[in-house]
């Protein structure tokens, strides 16, 4: 079911081919009125967000769509589950139904002027090491941590490649049924790669390791599943987001997560090629390449953002949940990389695992 937003008129404030030429950049009007905040006014205008649900599309909501939507007067509806099959099928119809995109940046580095439209705007306030296309803003940097029970190992795991290591932490431990899953690089660790030669990724040596373990290696569907068999007991130890690590601890405070060697990635916001709402999609995307706009994000709910400035007011337990705490134990994901060799890393992982 959609949300939607009328607010009042306040003056003060996917990897995919297809059959597409490259878009004109899109911008703001200059022409537009503005608010006294320097935003545009956009009553009459809408657009609609697909982001990923649960607790992050309730902050988000919270801390982006609903202060944008009372300051600039647009109408916002939302939708989550992105799906770029369904995507793809709106585009070669030309019909497409969202116009604000969330989705992994390697997908937007594979599709950007294809798939996803480039823009024309300020981007001086984003982190120049995440910004790596120009389709799409760089937000919700988020780790992929070992997330373990505190009371199943009197020492506790130091590394995510413990994951790894049946001999000091036995028992079953849980993982999203994916090559996606945080596992590929942290294997290679595992079995010995240094950190500054994970790329290319050696997938022979990736299903090598992880095939050394399958029996004691619990896949699920969703990290929200994960989640939840981790706070429960069912699992001792998980590779999970950050954020699905610092829920289950507020339902089972025993669970703990490792940063050291934790795949760090980050989505993109985007606008799909033929989206219908441009203008009041790119003013939201130039909004949500503010500083202030991610920060208010992340102080609602532990993911990085995609901007350069202060850090973010957490509390002492958000603050042991989020990536830039432990940001020199972190491994940034090649996005490039994945947007090129990602198809093929996941046919490999099918073909292992599937059987």
């Amino acid at each position: 079911m959609k949300h939607i937003y009328r607010p009042r008129q306040i003056v003060r404030k996917i990897g995919l081919t297809l059959m597409f030429s490259v878009p004109m950049l899109l911008t703001a009007k200059s022409s537009m009125a503005q608010t006294a905040a320097g935003l545009p006014n956009l009553a009459g205008k809408s657009f609609v967000f697909a982001g990923f649900g649960g607790d992050l599309q309730k902050n988000q909501d919270a801390a982006w769509l609903k202060p944008f939507a009372a300051a600039t007067g647009v109408k916002v509806s939302q939708t989550d589950s992105p799906d770029l099959a369904r995507l793809q099928l709106q585009q070669q119809a030309k019909n497409v139904g969202i116009d604000v995109l969330q989705i992994e940046s390697s997908t937007v580095d594979a599709g950007c002027g294809t798939t996803f439209v480039p823009l024309q705007i300020d981007r001086s306030q984003l982190d120049p090491a995440l910004d790596s296309n120009k389709c799409g803003v760089p937000v919700v940097k988020f780790s992929l941590v070992l997330a373990y029970n505190s009371k199943a190992f009197p020492v506790p795991p130091t590394s995510v490649a413990d994951f790894f290591d049946l001999q000091k932490f036995p028992g079953q431990r849980g993982a999203l049924n994916g090559i996606n899953s945080g596992l590929a690089e942290v294997a290679l660790i595992a079995d010995g790669v240094p950190r500054q030669k994970l790329y290319p990724v050696d997938i022979d040596r990736v299903m090598k390791k992880a095939s050394s373990i399958k029996s004691s290696i619990d896949f699920k569907g969703t990290f929200a599943v994960l989640q939840d068999a981790l706070a429960s007991g069912a699992i001792s130890m998980a590779v999970l987001p950050n954020g699905r690590a610092f829920n289950a601890a507020k339902t089972n405070p025993d669970i703990k997560a490792v940063f050291k060697d934790a795949i760090t990635l980050y989505d993109n916001l985007v606008i799909p090629t033929g989206a219908v709402n441009v203008d009041a999609a790119t003013a939201f995307l130039q909004y949500t390449a503010r500083h202030a706009t991610q920060l208010a994000l992340a102080e609602r709910f532990p993911y990085g953002s995609g901007t350069k400035g202060a850090a973010p007011k957490l509390s002492d337990q958000a603050r042991i949940f989020y990536p830039d705490t432990f940001a020199n134990d972190l491994l940034i994901r090649d996005s490039k990389w994945w947007g090129a060799n990602e198809a093929m890393a996941k046919q490999r992982w099918l073909d292992t695992f599937s059987k």
